[in-house]
């Protein structure tokens, strides 16, 4: 049943491509075909789920590709060719259903090419525009770069001679590309944006996470002994880059993009500390780093597909997605405010949303590690506690500046006429609801994940984790009935014989206060963005007020990344010095053509003779 869901959405997806003339049947196929594919999974899953962590891979897409899918129904209106659109979306989720389920590396990496050029399509859906072209040819460029390091990592463990190191190193970047390790990620920020919201959210909550998922089926197996700190260290360093250079974007959906990279490094790390955990026989270490990492990997998916369908709400109704440019949406889209605002707690790792609980586990891990009397154990458990806590706090920044700076304040002239959707928020509040409640199931569901992903434990070991789940959901319950009371106590007892509440802000002195008076997202995070300056070197263009009565002033601020400029920049203008060298030998003079050809014949037959 589970192949027929991957079939089912396929079918689905011709289908809808055969009907790109007319909008309203494709829009219909398509939508019907993703919702019948998730409902066939989601009972195979029930009946007869995959061993290992394939169920856990599974999830993220299983949840988000409905929730993406109606919310499309409205975002694609007047966007593009919705058979185009419904067509690649739906071939799009077939393979990300399928490809958790391929035990063969050679399928495996069919598929894998396969979802590389559909979601290219749906990246490049609004092709129109030429920076556009620019993000998707960047995007391709990763998925072929992706898989001909797959390739050559299958032909050097088929060969044997390569030594295992290298071929591990070949397979994690491989894989890295996909998932957004530190140095790979150059893509995601760039295509996240430009993608249409749908999209972006089964991209960052699921569609990064099979990266994952490749390194841990495929070539963890290589060399078992690499594995901990493969997946720590990358892990450390993603998610606190990620995360800083997240805060100083202005696109609402750029800082989501860098979000994501942080939250992989979240999950990344804590597989590190599993894994380190179960090699030295440290069973809390590895319970902990289980739970927190496979947790996190579906708090991610609820919480980020619902940060990234808000975002596409406010596109739809403001036509921009700059933070400085808008603010007061809360007013236009209360829903849609209200869910986003709730999904950066959770992803913050605030209580007591499931983005905490997973966190709590990976922390927990962490000092597992630090009273362990193994020195490499303490050492990773000191770096993750440090690189987590420090993350945390970098996205409360964030995603204050998100939620302050697009729904908070008065509203600008973006966004004056906003209307939301019901297409577009009700998924998102079922996306929450969903997040709320694993709140309360995680300790029922802690045993089961174990089980599935076949973890050695003993009993006491597990009951430790499940008791500290249970204090979460309990404290998680207090915390709600709290909140109800307090909104009861506001609206009944608070208000009551209050006829006139509105009254002017308070204006500081002036007489008639405007929106262009406050503070935008990016004066909200400017002091922390000086202090990580000699590390994000942004890029500031300061128009500064002249005379009495100025008419005009500006400041404007870039944060590029930083793998672009001091890596692969480097790198490509290597390539391109060497390429011009190269380029000389092509003289157009046969005789040239001819002594280039001897010389490599010679220079052949004696190293066969050598050799």
């Amino acid at each position: 049943m589970i192949y027929w869901s991957a079939g089912a959405a396929a079918i689905a997806g011709v289908l809808a491509l055969l009907c790109f003339r007319w909008s309203g049947a494709a829009g219909i196929i398509g939508l019907a075909g993703t919702v019948i594919s998730v409902i066939i999974g989601a009972a195979g899953l029930c009946i007869s789920p995959p061993a290992g962590v394939s169920l856990m891979f599974m999830l993220p897409t299983l949840l988000l590709a409905p929730a993406a899918a109606f919310h499309s129904r409205a975002y694609i209106k007047g966007h593009g060719n919705p058979g185009v659109y419904w067509g690649f979306f739906n071939l799009t989720v077939a393979t990300m259903l399928a490809l958790p389920l391929i035990n063969d590396f050679v399928p495996f990496l069919i598929v894998w090419e396969l979802m590389g050029v559909f979601s290219f399509v749906l990246v490049m859906f609004n092709y129109k525009s030429e920076s556009l072209k620019r993000v998707a040819w960047i995007y391709m460029l990763a998925c072929e770069a992706g898989g001909l390091l797959l390739m050559l990592f299958y032909a050097l463990s088929l060969k044997g001679g390569a030594s295992k190191e290298l071929i591990f190193i070949i397979g994690m970047a491989g894989f890295g590309l996909k998932a957004g390790f530190p140095l790979l990620h150059l893509w995601l920020p760039e295509a996240h944006p430009a993608a249409p919201a749908p999209v972006s959210a089964i991209m960052s909550g699921a569609m990064i996470n099979l990266g994952l998922f490749g390194m841990l089926k495929f070539v963890c197996p290589v060399a078992s002994a690499w594995v901990g700190w493969s997946f720590l260290v990358p892990g450390c360093i993603g998610s606190l880059c990620g995360i800083i250079f997240a805060f100083a974007q202005d696109d609402l959906k750029r800082l989501l993009a860098y979000s994501s990279i942080e939250n992989i490094g979240i999950i990344s790390m804590a597989l590190g500390c599993a894994w380190l955990g179960g090699r030295s026989g440290n069973q809390m270490m590895m319970i902990f780093g289980v739970l927190g990492a496979f947790m996190h990997l579906v708090n991610h998916a609820l919480l980020k597909g619902t940060l990234f369908l808000g975002a596409g709400q406010v596109f739809c109704s403001s036509g921009t997605l700059s933070i400085d440019k808008m603010g007061g949406m809360m007013k236009k889209v209360p829903v849609t405010g209200s869910c986003f605002t709730a999904a950066a707690v959770g992803l913050s790792g605030l209580p007591p949303f499931n983005g905490f609980v997973g966190e709590l586990m990976i922390y927990m891990a962490a000092f597992s590690g630090i009273c362990s009397g193994v020195w490499e154990l303490r050492i990773a458990g000191i770096a993750a506690a440090l690189c987590l806590s420090l993350t945390g706090a970098c996205a409360v920044v964030a995603f204050a500046k998100a939620v302050g700076g697009v729904f908070l304040g008065e509203p600008r002239r973006i966004g004056e006429t906003a209307k939301e959707s019901p297409w577009m928020y009700l998924p998102m509040i079922v996306l929450m609801i969903i997040a709320v409640l694993l709140v309360f199931a995680a300790p029922l569901l802690a045993p089961l994940m174990l089980k599935v992903l076949d973890v050695p434990c003993y009993n006491g070991s597990v009951a430790v984790a499940e008791k500290t789940l249970w204090f979460l959901a309990l404290f998680s319950a207090l915390f709600y009935i709290l909140c109800a009371v307090i909104l009861f106590l506001r609206r009944k007892v608070l208000v009551r014989g209050n006829d006139n509440l509105a009254g002017p802000t308070w204006d500081c002195g002036y007489a008639k206060p405007t929106s262009r008076m406050e503070y935008t997202g990016s004066a909200l995070v400017q002091c922390l963005a000086d202090l990580f300056n000699g590390f994000l070197q942004t890029r500031r263009k300061i128009e500064k007020p002249q005379g009495l009565f100025p008419v005009k002033a500006s400041f404007d601020w870039k944060a590029p990344d930083g793998s672009e400029r001091f890596f692969w920049a480097p790198v490509f203008r290597l390539i391109a010095r060497i390429s011009d060298g190269v380029h000389k030998f092509q003289s157009g003079y046969l005789h040239m053509y001819v002594l280039i050809m001897t010389a490599a014949l010679i220079a052949m037959i004696v190293w066969a003779i050598v050799s």
